[in-house]
């Protein structure tokens, strides 16, 4: 069973996905950023409990918090930030932590990191209208850097694409060869798992 996060790495760069599930021994140690990713996160759920629902255009709603998420029929399973419940919908949350894309793009979003984003959480909004078994229309992805939460439509171009990823994922595990390396160079510099590649 894939994790949503993987989605991401899989745009990142599909050896990620190589190294995750066909090399499970291999160790490596998790990127700095993903540490302070996850301690951010914990933090904006602490507030996230004392504030209105308003930056999400709600007057009311029950939040649920950190929702384990899974699916046999996608293989994929994922722990979401937040579950806003109103009677009329349910909707989606992820947290992000985007302080190495503010260094560099102060005015905008990366659009290719905004994009891994949506697909992660259509993959959500999957998990919980199978889950919770009610139509999912649309999410939120909050930046906790600019404290600003971005709408998103959660489409049938991003379901298609979500699982036209996954297919992808479950031919390279199935496969078991080592796929071609990023061409974005610079993603090789920060990888945890550079020392393994002989080619970058």
């Amino acid at each position: 069973m894939f994790r949503v996060v993987d989605l991401k790495q899989m745009g990142y760069c599909e050896r990620l996905i190589y190294y995750e599930y066909c090399l499970p021994a291999l160790r490596v140690a998790r990127p700095p950023l993903v540490q302070l990713g996850a301690a951010c996160g914990k933090h904006v759920e602490q507030l996230e409990l004392r504030r209105s629902l308003r930056k999400y255009g709600l007057h009311e709603g029950t939040r649920h918090m950190q929702v384990w998420l899974e699916s046999e029929t996608l293989s994929l399973c994922g722990q979401l930030d937040m579950l806003i419940e109103t009677p009329q919908a349910l909707i989606p949350v992820d947290f992000k932590d985007s302080e190495a894309v503010e260094a560099s793009t102060p005015r905008r979003m990366a659009p290719t990191l905004f994009h891994q984003w949506k697909l992660q959480l259509a993959a959500y909004a999957m998990l919980v209208e199978e889950q919770w078994r009610r139509p999912v229309e649309r999410g939120f992805i909050f930046v906790i850097p600019r404290r600003r939460a971005y709408a998103v439509q959660v489409d049938a171009g991003l379901r298609a694409e979500v699982q036209a990823r996954l297919a992808a994922m479950r031919t390279i595990v199935e496969r078991e060869q080592l796929p071609p390396s990023t061409l974005h160079r610079a993603r090789c510099r920060d990888c945890e798992y550079r020392r393994f590649c002989n080619d970058v």
